[in-house]
Formats: structure tokens, sequence, C-alpha cells
């Protein structure tokens, strides 16, 4: 009965080995995915972050070539009424001299 008591202790002992080194396997491999998970999220998100970046740039320079095209629309529409002013107050008086040209010539009609 001992050498067969002896036999089974050394199968479940041969057994318990195995399941052992089973379950460090299994260990080791979770371990592996995670790790290589943490990598590719990693990844992933220097990808996201270069490509956000990027876009972020494009629209920055949108928002500057907006800018100065606002600012030159406003510089020339500043100089025609400059302009127009100015054509204004030298046609002015022949304007009214006109004007009163027409009334009197109607007036003279009736």
């Amino acid at each position: 009965m001992s050498a067969s008591n002896s036999q089974g202790i050394h199968t479940l002992l041969e057994a318990e080995k195995e399941a052992s080194s089973i379950v460090a396997q299994a260990r080791e491999y979770r371990v592996r995915r995670l790790r290589d998970a943490r990598t590719e999220a990693a990844k992933d998100i220097s990808e996201l972050q270069a490509r956000k970046t990027s876009e972020l740039s494009v629209i920055q320079q949108k928002s500057v070539n907006q800018s100065e095209l606002t600012e030159s629309i406003q510089r020339d529409t500043d100089e025609r009424l400059v302009g127009i002013r100015s054509q204004f107050e030298q046609n002015k008086q022949q304007a009214v001299a006109k004007l009163v040209e027409a009334v009197s010539a109607a007036r003279n009609t009736w």
C-alpha cells in the first residue's frame, strides 16, 4: 500500500507542477497581452494627437488668413470712403446749384 500511496502522491505532485506551469504561462500571456495593448493604445493616442494637432494647425492658418482678408477689406473700404467723401466735398456746391436751377426752372414753367 505504501508503494501505491507513494505512486499516487508522486502523480499528484506531477499534476500540481503541471498545473502551476500552465497557470504561470497563462499569467505571462496575460501580462504580455496587457503590455501589448498598452503599447498599441499609446501608439493610437499618439497618432490621434498628431492628426488633431495637424487639423488645429490648418484651422489656425485659415483663421489667420481670414483675419488678414478682413483687415484688407476694411482698409480698402476706408480708402474708398475717403475718396467718396472727397468727391462729395468737391462737388456739393455744383450739385446744390443744379438743384436750385432745376427747381427755379420748374417754377418758371408753371
